[in-house]
């Protein structure tokens, strides 16, 4: 068999997977650089936010079902760091891995793997290339921080009513956002800001009015509950 017709059997049976997991809608995920340090030194990581980053930045976008987690790990085609290396300035700075106790592309290659395999049947996310690309370009649409400074809601010391904040994004995007925090002590810090879109990438309300009952990143993270919520100032090391 030649070697052409061993790339092309590889090529359909790595990404068979893909092609069959069911979903409905995207998930796109902001998170706030510091609520991710302190979650990253509780599980024991080292934290480097560097001085150019002064906004939310990229956590992911996810393939979604329903109001259930997933669907992961769709199929087999590896990240390759080469296919994305014209991207990499972009993604230091809007898709940094602000661990630095882990390697410098770890975070990218885990969301490639992890949800970004099973983007691979849409024609707009299709590659590895494709689906950076995208997610690069919502962030330059849908940046939370943009929204939120226009309000007056930066980082402070102050708590801010968590409604206030839901009702701000919501204005500006015509959905309802997903706020997901972490508690720290005996306060509640903004950790993420999603919100979810259908395959053509149209704004939607996600599939539940509780905030973020699905994609749990830690256990330490629970849904905005609270009357108030802090949105810390970033530190640096």
């Amino acid at each position: 068999m030649n070697v052409f017709f061993v790339t092309v059997i590889f090529l359909l049976t790595s990404t068979a997977g893909a092609f069959s997991v069911k979903w409905d809608h995207f998930t796109f995920t902001q998170e706030w650089p510091q609520t991710a340090c302190l979650m990253g030194k509780a599980e024991g990581k080292k934290c480097y936010i560097p001085d150019y980053i002064n906004s939310f930045i990229i956590h992911g976008l996810w393939p979604s079902s329903g109001k259930t987690e997933g669907p992961k790990n769709c199929s087999s085609v590896p990240f390759d760091i080469n296919k994305i290396k014209n991207l990499t300035d972009e993604l230091l700075h809007a898709w940094p891995n602000i661990y630095s106790s882990t390697g410098r592309y770890d975070f990218w290659k885990h969301e490639w793997d992890t949800h970004g395999t099973c983007a691979l049947s849409l024609n707009t996310t299709g590659t590895e290339y494709l689906f950076f690309r995208k997610t690069l370009d919502l962030m330059k649409i849908y940046n939370a921080s943009r929204y939120l400074s226009k309000m007056n809601i930066i980082p402070s010391d102050t708590p801010y009513v968590t409604k206030t904040v839901q009702s701000v994004i919501q204005k500006a995007l015509g959905v309802m956002p997903n706020l997901q925090c972490y508690r720290y002590k005996s306060d509640y810090l903004l950790a993420e800001i999603r919100i979810c879109m259908d395959k053509r990438f149209k704004l939607i309300e996600c599939p539940t009015s509780d905030s973020t009952l699905y994609w749990k990143r830690h256990a330490e993270t629970e849904p905005c509950r609270g009357g108030k919520i802090y949105f810390p100032e970033i530190k640096r090391n």
